[in-house]
């Protein structure tokens, strides 16, 4: 063995995991302990009354509700274009069942392949083309990183840990927020549109909505000091 490795064989990677996944894993815990009062949750919201919380962590849902509804998914992926359209400013583009066969076919096309497809039968294809279904792909491959719906509130949240957050990711997230109020509200229990809101989740260095080190405090309030997710949690006062 190495002396470079017996240095630092006192590592732990619960430490120096870098991962916001991984930290988000505890936070899911976190949120769903101590039902049906659902502490944890009011705190980390910063709300007194709560009804009806349903909580999500990497959340595909276009993508699973696209496959919920094959092969009857025209009318869904048009719906979600117009949507996309309507979101850029662009008018006009070709709709999804002015597309070839072999593209709005679900057997044969996935929506996030269209525009690869696109240009290969054509080569060259519109702007506004492009962006539709470029976005659409995007879309499709996107899982922001918690999801709470409860009362009349959808709230997405994107977390990150060792860095800042992009404007880019953040405007797609809200996109995609909005095509879930409008078009899955009933996949997400709500029985109308929901209130819309897409939040933050980093250091307290990066100004996020909620830092972790935050929820590290609500954390130490319900998990003993030996509970492993809470060890995971501890690193970020180090960060």
């Amino acid at each position: 063995m190495s002396s470079g490795i017996m240095k630092n064989s006192k590592m732990k990677y619960i430490k120096y995991n870098r991962e916001e996944r991984d930290l988000c894993a505890h936070l899911f815990r976190l949120l769903l302990e101590d039902q049906p009062n659902w502490r944890p949750l009011k705190d980390f919201l910063g709300i007194t009354d709560i009804e009806n919380p349903r909580i999500f962590c990497e959340v595909a849902l276009l993508r699973d509700a696209y496959f919920a509804r094959k092969p009857d998914v025209d009318d869904f992926i048009e719906d979600v274009c117009r949507e996309i359209a309507r979101q850029n400013g662009i008018l006009v583009f070709t709709k999804f069942h002015q597309l070839p066969e072999q593209i709005v076919n679900p057997e044969k096309t996935h929506p996030r392949q269209i525009r690869y497809k696109l240009k290969t039968i054509k080569r060259e294809i519109s702007h506004n083309d492009s962006v539709v279904y470029g976005s659409l792909q995007g879309m499709f491959n996107a899982k922001p990183d918690i999801v709470i719906c409860y009362n009349n509130q959808l709230t997405i949240y994107e977390a990150k840990y060792t860095l800042n957050f992009g404007k880019e990711q953040l405007n797609r997230t809200k996109q995609i927020g909005e095509i879930w109020a409008k078009l899955l509200y009933k996949d997400l229990d709500f029985s109308s549109v929901p209130v819309l809101q897409t939040k933050t989740i980093g250091l307290e260095k990066f100004m996020p909505d909620t830092s972790w080190e935050e929820i590290y405090s609500i954390a130490k309030n319900y998990w003993r000091e030996d509970d492993f997710s809470l060890k995971v949690l501890s690193k970020v006062t180090r960060s």
